[in-house]
């Protein structure tokens, strides 16, 4: 009893003390990644390096960071229009 007691608390002691969890870079606003293929093919919808450099594997060609791609869209209602700006990668 005693034994499980303290190993419980060594366990949330490590917990405690564990590396601060930092959260991921890939959200909607992070920078975006191109795959450039050989043959003229792009491909903007990688969040990471990585995930771009594993889509070119193989298949040869480039990852450049994605350039702002935005679409100014009117919107008419009845009370008026209104500009909206969206981003065109989603």
């Amino acid at each position: 009893m005693r034994l499980s007691a303290i190993a419980g608390a060594l366990g949330l002691a490590v917990l405690a003390t564990g590396p601060n969890i930092a959260p991921a870079d890939a959200g909607p606003l992070g920078p975006r990644y191109c795959a450039q293929y050989r043959g003229g093919g792009e491909n903007c919808g990688f969040y990471t390096f990585n995930q771009c450099l594993a889509a070119i594997s193989g298949a040869g060609g480039l990852c450049i960071v994605a350039p702002i791609q935005t679409e100014v869209v009117d919107v008419y209602t009845r009370r008026g229009h209104y500009r909206m700006l969206r981003d065109a990668i989603d």
